[in-house]
């Protein structure tokens, strides 16, 4: 019988060397290649890890001034002052006239009503509007810190939801994608916090106006519309904080073998997505008219 391949015979040493080397080119290829693909998984771990140490803690931080000492807020009402008198004036006119027609006195109660409320909002409203904002923002920071086990967020969120990324079961196009929606997620959710502040200011300003003349129907539509608003932009910082804490969990708990910590990555990342669509759904919910 002939042997076949590598073998003691002198005739099949070229077979033997052939073997040796393809063996051996496929290590080192093979070597190469997981070299590569280890050191370009560690660049992106590094690059999420200090953009999301950088810019994952800004939005929690962000906490609003309180808008009674807020010169913008003041300047906007001090500005829309008149506005706000004409439009209470005109809807006293239609009162009138609405009473004149009727022969009633509904009217003149939706004045006073109108007026009452006008008062209060003018008076009280950014006191309130500004301790809503304020326990909101304390809120959102605490149930952050008890998601991280009081711990600041700076300090583990790199940890957190960057070391279940380092196991060998993560592919290196899942790392990508994870660390690529990481770090928009948190610069989106930085931008919508930069909204937030600003619509607030807006909204607490223009507040007094919008009650002016809720006695007429479109007064009121406008004044419970802003209302509406008002309380959707305060709500969206703890209920995005929320969802944010559910996310730390569930990433945090991403132990054990590669297949049981890819689950718990992917889960608690769409849950950071899902913090940042919040706002809409949190407007509709508010103002089902918001959407229309």
């Amino acid at each position: 019988m002939i042997p076949l391949g590598c073998s003691a015979a002198p005739w099949d040493w070229g077979d033997c060397i052939s073997q040796y080397l393809g063996d051996a080119l496929e290590w080192a290829i093979g070597s190469t290649f997981k070299f590569l693909f280890d050191a370009f998984k560690q660049v992106v771990i590094e690059a999420v890890e200090s953009v999301m140490k950088a810019v994952g803690t800004l939005w929690i931080d962000i906490d609003t001034p309180a808008f009674g000492n807020n010169s913008a807020v003041a300047f906007v009402q001090q500005r829309t002052l008149w506005i706000m008198i004409l439009a209470a004036t005109l809807a006293m006119i239609i009162g009138g006239v609405r009473m004149a027609i009727s022969q009633r006195g509904e009217p003149v109660r939706d004045i006073v009503k109108s007026l009452l409320t006008m008062v209060v909002v003018s008076t009280a409203g950014v006191a309130i509007a500004s301790t809503l904002i304020q326990i909101s923002d304390a809120f959102s920071e605490w149930i952050v810190d008890q998601a991280l086990e009081g711990s600041t967020f700076s300090e583990k969120i790199g940890e957190i939801l960057v070391n279940p990324l380092k196991t060998e079961g993560v592919g290196l196009m899942l790392v990508i994608v994870i660390g690529i929606l990481m770090v928009i997620t948190s610069l989106v959710q930085l931008a919508l916090m930069v909204v937030r502040y600003g619509m607030l200011i807006l909204l607490v300003g223009v507040l007094p106006l919008t009650a002016s003349a809720t006695n007429t129907e479109a007064g009121m539509a406008w004044f419970k519309r802003a209302v509406a608003w008002l309380a959707g932009f305060i709500l969206y910082k703890p209920i995005a904080a929320i969802i944010y804490s559910a996310a730390i969990m569930s990433i945090g708990s991403a132990e054990g073998e590669p297949d049981d910590v890819t689950l718990p990555v992917i889960t608690g990342l769409t849950m950071m997505v899902l913090s940042v669509v919040a706002l809409p759904a949190i407007l509709r919910f508010v103002s089902p008219r918001t959407g229309s």
